[in-house]
């Protein structure tokens, strides 16, 4: 991992980010871990949220995943 003061990260932002793509970038304040700066992709494997579904999508899903339920699983058993 890496790590930075705030300063370094606002006076290198692009190098940052883009080392962000590849592992976590530790950013520090007064030499304490302030945040993380991880990239999309790997927020949303730790969230476990898909890219682009809203959770209104996703409880929508849930419904009709409920609703079929039965059909799903006596298809599957074909």
């Amino acid at each position: 991992m890496t790590r930075v003061s705030a300063t370094e990260f606002k006076n290198n932002i692009g190098a940052f980010s883009d080392a962000a793509m590849h592992e976590p970038v530790i950013i520090t304040s007064h030499q304490r871990d302030r945040l993380v700066l991880l990239s999309a992709d790997e927020y949303r494997r730790l969230t476990g949220t898909a890219a682009g579904v809203t959770p209104e999508m996703e409880e929508r899903i849930k419904r009709n995943l409920a609703q079929h339920h039965d059909t799903i699983m006596e298809l599957a058993q074909r």
